[in-house]
């Protein structure tokens, strides 16, 4: 059994402000956040928040930070076996399918349904929306890497140079399908009645989705119907 020093007691009032920051940044935003609240929300103090983070826009650094860390197994190893799979469809198109659905599968079912996303989504959604000082933080370490994976299979695709700039704009067309379920989802719901999103209304969209992603680059599932995720 670990003693309970001053270290350990350190780490675990620097973690529940990480958890309490994490939940508050998502629903009020940064500037909204008070450090009262935080205090409230972690069981802690403001000497707390000044000495492990220097203040509030420290702590919402290290957050940022955190979320990135934490979503490493989500994205890092995925987005390498893609690049992977890229390189083994040389010069046929059709090889990219599934890639890009098990891509939109994927990457629908963390943002939409993954409980593990239910306040690291919503952050990311606002820094989409919003940017803050800070948002580099989430751009190099999460956003540029997923962003340059789907450019790659949009070069792919249309037999383009990387660094070509319509490889990039349809990149960001891909991902915009994603990034508008999560920052304008209560249009959808109210439109649909919905009280929210379940495995199935996610696996609709997902099928919808992926099949609009395919036809605006020139692909198809090979039965011309929906494609649905691995």
């Amino acid at each position: 059994m670990s003693k309970d020093t001053p270290a350990n007691r350190g780490d675990e009032t620097r973690n529940q402000l990480l958890e309490a920051g994490l939940r508050l940044f998502s629903i009020h935003g940064y500037e909204s956040v008070s450090t009262r609240q935080l205090t409230t929300e972690s069981g802690t103090n403001i000497a707390a928040i000044n000495y492990h983070f220097g203040g509030k826009e420290g702590l919402y650094r290290a957050v940022l930070e955190q979320l990135v860390i934490d979503t490493e197994p989500y994205f890092g190893p995925g987005l390498q076996k893609i690049q992977d799979s890229i390189s083994l469809a040389t010069d046929d198109r059709q090889k990219l399918v599934p890639v890009i659905t098990g891509l939109m599968n994927n990457l629908f079912r963390l943002f939409l349904e993954d409980d593990f996303m239910c306040w690291r989504a919503p952050l990311v959604m606002r820094e989409y929306a919003n940017p803050s000082e800070n948002f580099d933080i989430l751009y190099k370490g999460r956003i540029e890497p997923l962003h340059k994976t789907v450019t790659a299979i949009a070069a792919a695709v249309l037999k383009k140079p990387v660094d070509d700039p319509e490889c990039a704009v349809r990149a960001h067309a891909i991902i915009g399908q994603i990034v508008v379920f999560g920052i304008a989802r209560v249009v959808l719901w109210k439109r649909l009645d919905w009280d929210g999103y379940t495995p199935e209304r996610v696996a609709m969209i997902t099928d919808i989705a992926t099949q609009s992603v395919l036809n605006s680059i020139g692909l198809s599932s090979s039965a011309g119907s929906p494609v649905e995720g691995n």
